[in-house]
């Protein structure tokens, strides 16, 4: 009779060697994931910030190329009749078509503080104004029923700030009565806001209800008047943002508002070229805003920007920004940086634009 074979399993020792191998591989297995996680956070966090960046960089490029436009000669007369024009910041177009301010000067478009729009203490602001839009060519011009007849249709509302300009003269105004059927738009006092002082064109500006006259004859350009300004501001979801402020028009009433534009912005710095000889050619360094002696010297303009990323960890230590660390006009300092207080990504983004409204 033969003897039954006896089952046989694993020793204790077998078993702990098999948890032992498939501890280490399950470890692997979750190590190669949150590795992966944590490339994709990186990947994903800086698309987003070179995304943003461009989009940022060639935003402020157009308004800052675009500086001083009127589509006539830029040594013209400048007749702006608009109420308030010579003490409100966005409707000044003088030197004004460019104006900064550092992050310790007082910004009129924003005042510094910590509710949601508010400016972000340190950070550069500025002010770019030009004509655009769309371009309309005059028909006739009639100063003293203040009435223009546009050569084809248009698309401006009541409360519309325009630029007209020949080939000596540019005026900006106010319409108050645009007639949507036709092509006769009214540039009265006392029905807008802001309002015309004058129905006179002409320079000088005399705020009378006929001021100084002036007719723009026909084939005179008609374009928008478009403020712009920018600014680091408290950000809807409580980090850093870029605003834009742009004029908006309701109802006869032309005023600005701010906008969020783009999220993740932490500083933007703006330093300026001058010609202070008169050779339209920049002087040796670019300065901060504070050391601007007449705006209408600023030929170009070096700005700098930096962004980060909204969530934090992604670097394995706090990473080295190469980007002024102050306020402290240190524009010409190759190499200037800090360290960030913090492991989220940052990236400066950097350049240099001309005003080619002021150039030969």
């Amino acid at each position: 009779m033969s003897t039954p074979t006896r089952q046989r399993g694993l020793s204790l020792v077998e078993l702990m060697i098999g948890m032992l191998i498939g501890i280490f591989l399950i470890g692997g297995m979750i190590q190669l994931l949150v590795a992966n996680r944590q490339v994709y956070r990186f990947q994903e966090a800086l698309s987003r910030i070179q995304e943003n960046g461009r989009f940022a960089i060639e935003t402020l490029g157009y308004e800052i190329r675009m500086a001083g436009y009127t589509g006539c000669p830029i040594r013209n007369e400048i007749a702006n009749v608009i109420n308030g024009a010579g003490t409100t910041w966005w409707l000044d177009f003088s030197a004004g078509s460019v104006m900064g301010y550092d992050g310790s000067q007082s910004f009129p478009g924003r005042a510094i503080g910590t509710n949601t729009g508010d400016r972000v203490a340190g950070t550069d602001a500025a002010t770019f104004i030009h004509g655009g839009g769309d371009s309309y060519t005059v028909a006739t011009h009639n100063p003293t029923a203040a009435e223009f007849k546009l050569n084809t249709t248009h698309d401006l509302d009541d409360g519309s700030i325009v630029m007209v300009c020949d080939a000596t003269q540019t005026s900006i105004l106010q319409l108050t009565n645009v007639n949507s059927s036709n092509v006769t738009i009214v540039h009265n006092t006392g029905t807008a806001t802001p309002g015309n002082c004058s129905k006179g064109l002409g320079s000088p500006v005399v705020c009378t209800a006929n001021g100084t006259p002036y007719t723009f004859g026909p084939d005179s350009s008609m374009v928008d008047f478009v403020p712009t300004a920018f600014y680091i501001g408290v950000g809807s979801s409580g980090g850093r943002s870029l605003y834009r402020i742009r004029s908006q028009v309701s109802a006869a009433t032309t005023s600005v508002a701010a906008d969020e534009l783009i999220e993740g912005v932490e500083d933007m710095q703006f330093f300026y070229g001058i010609d202070a000889d008169g050779d339209r050619v920049v002087d040796a360094n670019y300065v901060d805003a504070s050391a601007v002696p007449d705006w209408g010297q600023v030929l170009s303009v070096r700005l700098q920007l930096l962004l980060a990323s909204p969530e934090d960890q992604l670097n394995t230590e706090p990473q080295w920004v190469a980007f002024p660390s102050a306020d402290t006009g240190r524009a010409n300092i190759i190499g200037d940086g800090f360290t960030a207080a913090d492991r989220r990504l940052y990236q400066g983004f950097a350049t240099t634009l001309s005003l080619r409204n002021r150039l030969p």
